[in-house]
């Protein structure tokens, strides 16, 4: 059928299933007055300088951290590291876009990490925020095959 979609099969994420060098890209978001207002209640932050339109600078970090939701099915994750490198600022009404790269997995002490660089974007690809972070990929608890008494 023309311009008709295939289906993607979305994979459970595991150290087994992740590729290094695998990227990702958000959708558009567009910064508007509730973001502001919801993330400075969520964070305690209520600077005057959010009143001004200038979001808070960690305002797009979970667009980063929900990435690899575009591509697997994620059981639950655990932030182990962040890094953020705030270029600009980011204002009400831009349009911005976060794409990232896997650039490291690995286990320790029996736990699965995987590593991902990121940059977050305006429309005109002006760099806002660059950095990257460490998440702890936790299993699906295996299902139970017996039934309670």
């Amino acid at each position: 059928m023309a311009g008709s979609r295939a289906l993607v099969e979305f994979k459970k994420l595991t150290l087994e299933t992740l590729r290094v060098g695998e990227e990702f890209v958000s959708d558009d978001h567009l910064v508007i007055p509730e973001d502001i207002t919801a993330h400075g209640f969520a964070v305690e932050d209520d600077h005057p300088w959010l009143a001004d339109g200038v979001a808070p600078p960690t305002l797009m970090a979970n667009q980063a951290l929900h990435l690899r939701h575009s591509r697997y099915i994620v059981h639950a994750g655990l932030h182990a590291r962040m890094e953020f490198n705030f270029v600009e600022p980011i204002r009400l009404g831009m349009r911005v876009r976060t794409r990232g790269k896997v650039i490291d997995k690995y286990e320790r002490r029996g736990k699965p990490y995987m590593v991902t660089e990121y940059v977050t974007e305006d429309e005109g690809g002006r760099v806002l925020v660059r950095g990257q972070f460490t998440q702890m990929i936790i299993p699906e608890p295996e299902a139970s095959h017996g039934h309670a008494r």
